[in-house]
């Protein structure tokens, strides 16, 4: 029982810092935004449609923090990385499956762990293929 209340609160923090990081400075517009009228190019378009099984189960689990700049996965990937990596998982080619099914199980920072009644196992390795080569 003590482990499901762990679980609950860790869930509940971490959608709390997913709903509170875009209110954060990094919402703020560019200096360059407000210069120009134009939006820096951090602004990007969302995802084209699914097709692939492990595009779906990407875009009802993942893409709300992660399909655009914008989402605060994205965000805190690109204060982790500075531009090194793409921000948005769809956009990168160097994420081994076993790397994503490791984070997903466990959870990374603020992104929570899912567990296998939330993604089963047979829906994480279509995802992790997904993530490794992204249509």
């Amino acid at each position: 029982m003590e482990g499901m209340q762990l679980h609950q609160i860790k869930n509940a923090l971490a959608l709390f810092a997913c709903a509170a990081l875009p209110m954060l400075a990094w919402a703020a517009p560019q200096e360059s935004e407000i210069e120009s009228g134009v939006p820096a190019p951090h602004s990007a378009a969302p995802a084209k449609p699914v097709q692939s099984a492990g595009g779906k189960v990407f875009h009802k689990w993942c893409s709300d923090c992660h399909s655009t700049a914008e989402g605060p996965g994205s965000q805190a990937l690109e204060r982790k990385y500075r531009g090194a990596f793409p921000a948005i998982l769809e956009q990168r080619s160097d994420l081994p499956p076993d790397y994503v099914r490791l984070v997903v199980r466990h959870g990374i920072s603020f992104m929570p762990s899912f567990r296998k009644t939330e993604i089963s196992d047979a829906e994480l390795a279509l995802l992790a293929a997904y993530l490794a080569h992204p249509q």
